[in-house]
C-alpha cells in the first residue's frame, strides 16, 4: 500500500481527480464557487473525464468517515477484509497531482480546500475500486475504498460505469 487517506464525507460521494488536468475541460481555470458537478451530470464531460483518466467517483455513500487506501501494482492482503463490491476497470491517468476530496469540491469549487493529496506517481492505471470492510484486532470495523492500481502503457476503454450506490453498510 503507497497511502492511506482518511476523508470526512459529507456530500454522499468521494472524487479522485488529477490536477490541474482537470482544468482542462473547463479551458483552463474553473471559477471560484463554480458548480463543475452540476456540469458532469448533465453533459458528457463527466463520461469524457472518466475516458480521459481525469476523475474518478464513487457515488452514493453514507456520510462519514472512510479510508481510501491506494496500492499500486499490489493486492490487499489482510486477512480481516470483506469485498462488498469490486468495479473493474477503470482509467486513470496522473499527469500532475493526484487528490482525493469529498464530492462536495465538485459542487462549490475552492482550490484545494480540503483536498488531500495522494502519493501516486505520475503516470497512467488501471484501477479497480473494492468497497471494503475492515475488521481489527479489537474487532473494530472501519470501512474503507480500496483502488487497485497496475501501471498499464496507455489508457484502456473504460467499460464499467460508476456504481451510483456504493455504500458500504
Amino acid at each position: 500500500m503507497i497511502e492511506s487517506l482518511f476523508l470526512d464525507v459529507d456530500f454522499n460521494g468521494i472524487i479522485i481527480f488529477d490536477y490541474p488536468a482537470i482544468l482542462s475541460v473547463f479551458n483552463g481555470s474553473i471559477q471560484q464557487g463554480e458548480n463543475i458537478l452540476s456540469e458532469f451530470t448533465s453533459t458528457s464531460k463527466g463520461d469524457d473525464v472518466l475516458d480521459k483518466g481525469i476523475c474518478l467517483p464513487i457515488m452514493g455513500i453514507h456520510d462519514g468517515g472512510y479510508l481510501v487506501r491506494i496500492f499500486l501494482n499490489e493486492e490487499p492482503k489482510e486477512q480481516q477484509r470483506q469485498v462488498i463490491f469490486s468495479d473493474k476497470y477503470f482509467y486513470l491517468n496522473v499527469t500532475g497531482t493526484l487528490f482525493v476530496a469529498d464530492m462536495a469540491v465538485f459542487w462549490d469549487w475552492e482550490e484545494f480546500l480540503g483536498w488531500k493529496k495522494a502519493d501516486v506517481p505520475t503516470g497512467m492505471y488501471k484501477v479497480c475500486v473494492e468497497g471494503v470492510e475492515l475488521t481489527n484486532t479489537t474487532n473494530e470495523v472501519v470501512y474503507a475504498y480500496d483502488l487497485i492500481l497496475a501501471s498499464v502503457d496507455k489508457i484502456g476503454i473504460r467499460d464499467v460505469e460508476p456504481r451510483s450506490d456504493s455504500r458500504l453498510y
